[in-house]
């Protein structure tokens, strides 16, 4: 009878990580797992996701760049860009003159973004970093994009919060929501629901639209005027985990380095520049 008890534990246990793991990509364990699980995944990320992929110029470049038409160069922020579907799609649109900083918690994602990307590496940044708060100011940016993923982060008030944080008065945030057609139902947010979320951390004129089957594309607006960000080096707007130091990076052999407090900015923190 035990070893029975036993064999029904064992079957538990495989059945709740396989779900975990396959189905909720790691979202109830943490980021290191999350991790893990897409650098064993990037090489074939993009064939997998194919089907999601195919119109990304037409629901994703395209409408965004229209939100910001008054913005020449815009300075756009991707969080969890993975593979950098959007900066792909946005660098090949040719109005978009703009600077990109992308970011995700995986270095393999990262490695295929590099890949795809490298013939627009003068106007973009490739970033891994783990945990918020993101390693910038206030206000900083034109446009702030999280897509595909943020019903894989745990605290969603804290993130949409952080997104609003970086976002300067007047910029537009670009996300999605995952349906209930997904099959997650229990990571799966209402529209109600992130339309609350937004509202909360100072989001207005929420849209939420279909885009494809198992996701939604969302438009906000954080209120307010400013002027433009513009397009920006990231060396010229990080601020250094370590000292706090905005903008005061040199270029070393090894790649950047703080002018104040010294430290290269791959030792700083989690944070790693491709």
């Amino acid at each position: 009878m035990e070893w029975i008890i036993g064999i029904l534990v064992i079957g538990g246990i495989l059945f709740l990580l396989d779900r975990e793991i396959y189905r909720y990509e790691g979202i109830h364990i943490g980021a290191r797992l999350q991790a893990f699980l897409y650098n064993r995944w990037s090489k074939n990320y993009d064939k997998a996701k194919a089907a999601s992929q195919r119109d990304d110029a037409n629901v994703l470049a395209r409408p965004l760049l229209e939100k910001i038409a008054s913005v020449p160069a815009p300075l756009v922020l991707d969080v969890a860009t993975g593979t950098g579907r959007l900066p792909y799609s946005l660098f090949r649109q040719p109005e978009f003159n703009g600077y990109m900083i992308a970011v995700d918690i995986s270095i393999g994602m990262l490695e295929q973004a590099k890949k795809k990307l490298a013939s627009y590496r003068e106007s973009l940044a490739l970033v891994q970093y783990r945990k918020f708060p993101l390693p910038f100011q206030d206000e900083t940016f034109d446009v702030v994009c999280c897509v595909e993923a943020l019903e894989l982060i745990g605290e969603k008030q804290a993130a949409v919060s952080e997104l609003a944080r970086l976002l300067r008065p007047g910029g537009v945030l670009l996300t999605s929501r995952g349906t209930e057609d997904s099959g997650r139902g229990i990571v799966v947010i209402s529209k109600d629901t992130l339309t609350s979320l937004l509202h909360a951390a100072g989001f207005e004129d929420v849209e939420i639209t279909p885009w494809w089957k198992v996701f939604n594309r969302v438009f906000a607006r954080k209120p307010g005027t400013s002027d433009p960000a513009g397009a920006q080096q990231f060396k010229d707007i990080l601020c250094c985990p370590q000292c706090g130091a905005v903008g005061n990076f040199v270029e070393v052999e090894s790649g950047l380095q703080c002018a104040q407090c010294s430290k290269p900015v791959n030792q700083i923190g989690e944070i790693f520049v491709l």
